[in-house]
């Protein structure tokens, strides 16, 4: 990637066509409406605007116009399409029939036919079918989508082709992806708790598993650094809470249900521990692309820790390294995507201020 192109890399459509149309005619005197924004969007821009605004003004009329048009020719492939249809569902709730049947007709035959199918059957019913939508005027198709879509953050548009991938990509992976990313983060949260708590307490809770995710999390105890581990004030905290959270009787009644909701609280807890420095909007993209109930948990993880003080940002970018390591590895176990293996990967790095001076 052209590093002037960086510029606009992982910003929504929106503000991408918002930037660019402040510099199409030179129009820097333009800028001081950044500072009417939302506090994210402006933070957002005024770097980038900075970094425009020093360009060479023929380069930088070159390198709008192409972005410009790179938005127009990607345009929905981002926002509603890459929201998880659970969510999607909950925002119809409660809405007329034909309001529900102008949204639908907006959206993919998948996630159309996914949202149809969690309606109640009365309400379905009443649901006029695409085809009974043509004469409703473009106008009205266009509000109806505008109030809806307002009801969530727009989401990141993906790149046309491989390029660098940040910790803040993770927001453009499927749902299918982060659910196999959360699983495996889960598991190495427990190793960084067993470390220091013990072999005893970890063959308790192994004999609790399948014999697969029993040596999956062995096998992740032996492979965590010292530096990776919790405090044993910190393991013994998150053990007692993690596992009184989840009933005794799913290990004796449904092992598979005991450890896939093990894993998956687990995997969001270390996942909103990576987050605690990230804006609200980028924790809202993240929680939208998961199902409903799983972007919710997410999001209440990171609300408490919200709360307490004394962030260790060194800690917090170190987790961040982990959480982009293990996409990687799945990247290649084709448990994520393996288009992603063509993206350089990059990490904050032992000593570096700038994660993106660091790429592997």
């Amino acid at each position: 990637m052209d590093p002037r192109e960086e510029i606009f890399y992982g910003l929504p459509p929106r503000l991408v066509m918002l930037l660019s149309t402040l510099f199409l005619f030179d129009g820097e005197e333009d800028l001081d409406l950044i500072q009417y924004l939302a506090d994210d969007d402006a933070l957002a821009l005024e770097e980038r605007a900075q970094k425009l605004g020093e360009m060479d003004s023929d380069k930088r009329a070159a390198l709008v116009a192409r972005e410009i048009r790179r938005q127009l020719q990607f345009a929905g492939l981002a926002g509603l399409e890459a929201i998880d249809p659970t969510w999607l569902l909950s925002g119809v709730r409660g809405e007329q029939p034909v309001t529900i049947g102008i949204i639908l007709s907006q959206l993919s035959s998948t996630a159309r036919s996914k949202i149809l199918g969690q309606l109640p059957s009365e309400v379905r019913a009443r649901i006029p079918p695409k085809e009974d939508l043509k004469h409703v005027r473009m106008d009205v198709i266009r509000i109806v989508r505008q109030k809806f879509e307002s009801k969530f953050v727009t989401m990141p548009a993906p790149p046309g082709e491989p390029t660098y991938f940040y910790f803040r990509d993770i927001a453009l992976l499927e749902a299918r992806d982060l659910v196999q990313l959360i699983r495996a983060l889960g598991i190495d949260h427990l190793a960084a708790a067993f470390l220091p708590a013990g072999r005893r307490k970890l063959a308790e809770l192994c004999v609790r598993l399948h014999e697969q995710a029993a040596r999956e999390l062995i096998g992740a105890v032996r492979e965590t650094e010292e530096r990776d581990a919790m405090s044993i004030t910190e393991a013994n905290e998150f053990l007692s809470r993690l596992l009184l959270g989840i009933k005794n009787e799913k290990a004796e009644e449904d092992t598979e249900s005991f450890q896939r909701e093990l894993f998956q609280k687990a995997g969001l807890a270390r996942l909103s521990l990576a987050l605690r420095l990230e804006r609200p909007t980028f924790v809202q993209q993240l929680a939208q692309r998961l199902p409903r109930g799983h972007g919710q948990l997410l999001k209440n993880y990171v609300y408490r820790l919200g709360a307490t003080p004394d962030v260790d940002e060194g800690r917090v970018r170190r987790l961040q390294d982990l959480v982009l390591q293990r996409v990687e590895k799945l990247a290649g176990r084709g448990k994520v995507n393996p288009r992603y293996l063509k993206f350089t990967f990059c990490f904050w790095g032992e000593d570096e201020e700038d994660p993106e001076a660091e790429a592997s």
